[in-house]
């Protein structure tokens, strides 16, 4: 009987799967940040760092040429061999809307719930403290380029779609969990985009990949064919403890030829440090070892 077994690292298998989960949170909700930003006060910091950040367009970025080592570059989406065309557009998100003075609205949410970064064309912001006349409150949504719209609003700066880049009210950073209403005017006669981002309800799918790694556990006919559980052994005359070595002390129910050992739990340890399981792999009911062929156990483990 072997008591470690080496694993044929040929046989592991390592893959990735992209998954989406759908959120949806409120205003109030823990880790869910909004801010709106005033001239003249302290939120103005906010408005200096997304400039600097996302809407600085400086020189235009050229094949070859990395973004962060050009100070008057951005943060945005921009990728290598994609000019910044007048600081207005970068692969569809348009940036021309974020004003020269110190006013616009954050909403800010956690890595913990958006994984690598919000799914394109999933994020929906319903605003619950204003409604226009009709009682239909405001919604703004996402293109899937990174700009901001509002399917419902009553003024609109052209006749063109809802959401056309004329009608665009924002940007969403994506990757960065951050949606930035830009646009200070009017969503109804009574109701501004400045005053959207306080007592609403946000949903968005968030992107997440999982890494997998499948272990191949093959036990042979020959090995683990006898059990180290102290409890099979018989008791010595005279003790009540069994005995720890000698399988001439085995009880008797389990030394029969046709008794095979049950199968609980599979660690893998380190090569070399037999102390501690860097992996255990808890089997969900106990299965009997074969001596006739071969027993195969995948032990996948999700990172």
């Amino acid at each position: 009987m072997f008591v470690f077994k080496n694993i044929d690292i040929s046989s592991t298998v390592n893959e990735q799967n992209v998954v989406s989960y759908k959120h949806s949170f409120a205003s109030s909700s823990a880790g869910i940040t909004s801010i709106n930003i005033v001239s003249g006060s302290i939120s103005e910091s906010y408005w200096n760092s997304l400039n600097v950040l996302f809407y600085t367009s400086g020189s235009p970025l050229y094949e070859g040429e990395n973004k962060f080592s050009v100070p008057s570059s951005n943060l945005s989406i921009a990728q290598p061999g994609v000019r910044i065309e007048g600081g207005t557009e970068i692969n569809g998100q348009y940036l021309h809307k974020f004003h020269g003075y110190p006013s616009s609205s954050i909403i800010q949410i956690p890595q913990r719930h958006y994984g690598e970064k919000i799914k394109e064309k999933s994020f929906k912001l319903f605003c619950k403290a204003h409604t226009d006349n009709n009682g239909k409150n405001p919604i703004i949504v996402d293109d899937g380029k990174g700009n901001l719209y509002s399917t419902n609003a009553h003024h609109s700066q052209s006749t063109n779609a809802e959401s056309h880049s004329d009608n665009y009210v924002g940007n969403i950073f994506y990757d960065k969990g951050l949606a930035v209403i830009t646009e200070t005017g009017s969503w109804s006669g009574s109701v501004d985009y400045s005053d959207l981002a306080t007592n609403y309800t946000l949903k968005f799918d968030s992107h997440h990949t999982i890494t997998t790694h499948e272990y191949n556990v093959t036990l042979l006919p020959q090995d683990y064919n006898l059990t180290m559980n102290y409890s099979i052994r018989n008791v010595l005359s005279g003790s009540s403890e069994p005995v720890t070595l000698g399988t001439q002390y085995v009880a008797s129910t389990f030394s029969s030829s046709a008794w095979q050992p049950y199968i609980t739990t599979i660690n893998l340890y380190q090569d070399g440090d037999y102390d501690t399981p860097v992996i255990q792999a808890t089997l969900p009911r106990p299965v009997r070892k074969s001596d006739k062929i071969n027993t195969r156990f995948k032990i996948k483990l999700d990172l």
